[in-house]
């Protein structure tokens, strides 16, 4: 995270971290390759398995503006109920970009109240 939040301003990578009971979501925004580069980078991470994209779309406007990179931590599953839900739309069909986009605000809200732990 501290590497994170230092070099992504620099490549213009904004986006949120989602992590708890040994799963993980991370959202990257900004330019296309930046954002591309980065994520061959989490691939090529030994640490990181299964990794799968479950929504790319190009946008004029960022859900992240002003988090290099925000980090939600839970031990309960709710903000995994919408990344399962995500999941399991892609597998069956395109996701649909307001489900996306209401899910990623639903994490805004939750780093911009500071409910972080």
């Amino acid at each position: 995270m501290e590497s994170s939040r230092r070099n992504n301003p620099a490549i213009g990578i904004t986006g949120v971290l989602v992590h708890g009971g040994g799963l993980f979501m991370q959202v990257l925004e900004g330019p296309e390759q930046a954002a591309l580069r980065m994520y061959v980078k989490i691939l090529d991470d030994q640490r990181h398995k299964n990794s799968q994209i479950i929504y790319i779309t190009p946008t004029d406007k960022r859900i992240f503006v002003g988090w290099s990179m925000g980090v939600i931590a839970r031990n309960d599953a709710v903000e995994f109920e919408q990344i399962m839900e995500l999941r399991s739309q892609r597998r069956k069909e395109v996701v649909q970009s307001k489900v996306f986009t209401d899910a990623m605000r639903g994490f805004l809200k939750i780093l911009n109240d500071g409910q972080r732990y």
